[in-house]
């Protein structure tokens, strides 16, 4: 998951805002304000999805509200609670959907989770409180980071990870992959 910190708000966003109080996201007027928070929020996660780190496109996925609009309506437009999620069917923020997630794609959160190298999963990390442990799981769960496709893709950078022999290589390959905040860990 991604450690995300948001720079500020697209100026496009505060001006919408300013000349459409009490709008909804689905708003017609909205639909040209999207892409571009779309693309800085890409631009800010470097290209992955916020939850399963998969590479993603600026063009491609959608506008994800980490704390869920419905239930949070306060929250719709603030730039803070949005996110670039990829359009798995089987995981991420289509299959969140309005879940609350115990833990948020914010800094620090990977300290929740680690890798595990030989099947390319993700785990609550040992030594967490019991309390922590099942927040862990339970985000994986509703997030759906263990499915299958994934955890090969996970596996198959990992993998590649181990052969490469200096901290400078494995920093540079850290600096582009996908998955980079799972394999940091490793």
């Amino acid at each position: 998951m991604i450690e995300l910190q948001h720079n500020t708000e697209p100026a496009e966003l505060g001006a919408y805002l300013r000349q459409h109080p009490g709008s909804s996201w689905d708003d017609p007027d909205f639909k040209t304000v999207r892409p571009i928070v779309r693309r800085q929020l890409n631009r800010e996660q470097k290209g992955l999805c916020i939850y399963c780190e998969g590479q993603l496109h600026e063009e491609s996925g959608h506008v994800e509200h980490i704390k869920s609009k419905g239930l949070n309506t306060a929250l719709t437009f603030t730039y803070d609670n949005l996110a670039h999620s990829c359009d798995g069917p089987g995981h991420c923020g289509h299959l969140k959907k309005w879940q609350v997630l115990p833990v948020e794609p914010r800094p620090g959160c990977n300290r929740f989770f680690v890798l595990m190298t030989q099947d390319g999963k993700l785990i609550p990390s040992p030594g967490l409180p019991q309390n922590e442990s099942q927040q862990a799981h339970d985000t994986l769960r509703i997030l759906g980071l263990n499915a299958p496709t994934l955890a090969r893709q996970r596996k198959s950078f990992a993998d590649v990870l181990r052969y490469l022999s200096s901290k400078t290589e494995v920093d540079e390959f850290l600096s582009t992959a996908p998955f980079r905040w799972s394999l940091r860990g490793l």
